[in-house]
């Protein structure tokens, strides 16, 4: 029976402290640690206030599920460790209106690659600010996720770091 959580491991922390495996930033944007009950429910993980047109694979895995209309992609490591980036549910209503996911479900994508392209001028006549939620969906292995900055640029800033539990003697 998989361990349930009912408190979130995610907390802030100071860049040079980071412990675990570093994630890089999907997107630019200002963060948030993720409060909601719904989405804790999924994972661990950071809201982004996209400032940026492109949301980049985190990691080095296989597209395990793609929904267009919902700006929704999940990408899984070799190590079976899953993310999914989202925006937030409610968008479904606008059917994808400004998002183009590129990879197909199945696809291998190298941290670094486009996932998404962003119109944002498009998404924010619906929605302000543009909100991408980013969550590690597996955090029973890890003790804590630091969150070590309030704002991120894609691909150059830690977006969060996951801590293993200690090895069980």
């Amino acid at each position: 029976m998989p361990l349930i959580r009912y408190n979130s491991i995610a907390q802030t922390s100071s860049p040079d402290k980071l412990q675990g495996i570093n994630i890089v930033a999907p997107a630019s944007g200002k963060l948030e640690i993720i409060t909601n009950p719904a989405l804790l429910s999924l994972g661990e993980g950071v809201v982004i206030k996209v400032e940026s047109h492109h949301v980049i694979a985190p990691i080095n895995g296989t597209v395990m599920e793609v929904i267009p209309a919902h700006g929704k992609i999940i990408v899984q490591a070799k190590n079976k460790l899953k993310f999914l980036l989202q925006l937030p549910s409610t968008y479904i209503e606008h059917l994808g209106l400004g998002i183009k996911i590129l990879p197909a479900k199945g696809a291998l994508v190298a941290a670094g690659d486009t996932l998404m392209t962003l119109d944002l001028y498009k998404i924010q006549q619906h929605m302000k600010p543009v909100l991408l939620e980013f969550l590690c969906l597996d955090v029973t292995p890890f003790r804590r996720v630091q969150v070590p900055h309030k704002a991120v640029e894609v691909g150059k800033d830690i977006v969060f770091s996951l801590v293993p539990l200690p090895p069980k003697k």
